[in-house]
């Protein structure tokens, strides 16, 4: 097998991986939207809100948040050796399918990453957090005097959550995609060899 022919079978094997991950987290995202759908249905036709149900909503929906952190980091890391390879292996150009904003500066690329598919994930995640939190602190057995400490505990865990993912899980994704590659410094020496 040829040099080319194996960078073509790679690139398709990593552009289908990274299209794997999307996809998985997008039926991921809809199954759960579907159980917190249940659940809400669930409190609404019973009138009571039981410390369990809002308990393993809370559950659900960090386990849906860090899932998604997982998935798109492998996303974004699997993407960038399909786009390296098509444009250095096959000379194809660069491709970035996956990544938002490129290599774009200023209000655009930030426009371009502050409203992307991915962040319209973790905002959902980010409030059903604090959605089910709220929850919990109505729940039938604990005692609330008024509506106050249900609305103050959603908006700090929306705060918080959307805090952690900002100090921790962004800082890896970034790093996923700006991580150097070993393939384009092949590729440039084998240019050299060539030139």
């Amino acid at each position: 097998m040829r040099r080319e022919e194996s960078a073509y079978i790679a690139f398709g094997q990593y552009w289908l991986q990274a299209r794997h991950q999307e996809t998985t987290r997008l039926w991921l995202t809809n199954i759960i939207a579907i159980v917190f759908a249940a659940l809400l249905a669930l409190i609404a036709w019973k009138g009571l809100i039981y410390w369990y149900i809002a308990a393993f909503g809370l559950a659900l929906a960090l386990f849906g948040l860090f899932t998604n952190h997982a998935l798109r980091v492998l996303s974004v890391r699997y993407s960038r050796v399909a786009s390296t390879l098509m444009d250095f292996e096959l000379g194809l150009g660069d491709y970035r399918r996956f990544i938002e904003g490129g290599e774009k500066r200023g209000v655009k690329a930030a426009w371009e990453n502050l409203w992307s598919l991915h962040i319209a994930f973790v905002l959902f995640y980010c409030f059903a957090v604090a959605g089910w939190a709220a929850l919990l602190t109505m729940a039938r057995d604990v005692t609330v005097v008024a509506n106050w400490p249900a609305i103050i505990t959603f908006c700090l865990v929306l705060l918080a959550s959307l805090g952690f993912y900002r100090l921790f899980l962004w800082r890896r994704e970034k790093e996923a995609e700006t991580q150097p590659l070993a393939l384009p410094k092949r590729a440039r020496e084998r240019r050299k060899l060539e030139g």
